[in-house]
């Protein structure tokens, strides 16, 4: 019970970074495919700087999954076709929708109306997807 608590308000906290940021706002995500703005490009590095940082300091303490209790792997994979297909369809629709799922969710939390329909097209695709390869 209290693992759901906290993954349920470090989820909130999330949404609340996300929609603080201005990430979940379309005009800031419009803005900044067109190069009008970069706050979006600065928030995305630091983003990947502290994901690069963290993911290295779990691998070195040999940190273990929350639930499972298993030490987490890490390994480098090769980008392969399916990477670079699946990259190509999420900014697509990252274009179109102005969300990625995290700030989808964050704008459902927030009372965006555009957001649901994103999530809908998020786990419609999520969905084709698990059908196509259990073929």
């Amino acid at each position: 019970m209290i693992s759901k608590l906290f993954y349920l308000v470090a989820g909130v906290m999330f949404g609340f970074v996300l929609i603080y940021a201005g990430v979940s706002n379309y005009t800031v995500i419009y803005e900044m495919f067109l190069f009008r703005s970069f706050h979006m490009y600065g928030l995305l590095g630091v983003a990947v700087g502290l994901t690069f940082i963290g993911a290295h300091i779990l691998k070195a303490i040999k940190w273990k999954g929350l639930l499972t209790g298993v030490e987490i792997p890490f390994e480098r994979l090769m980008p392969t076709r399916d990477h670079i297909v699946g990259g190509l369809i999420s900014g697509v629709g990252w274009g179109l929708t102005g969300a990625c799922p995290g700030p989808a969710l964050a704008q459902i939390g927030f009372g965006t109306l555009a957001g649901l329909f994103t999530a809908c097209g998020i786990f419609l695709g999520v969905y084709i997807y698990g059908r196509s390869q259990s073929d």
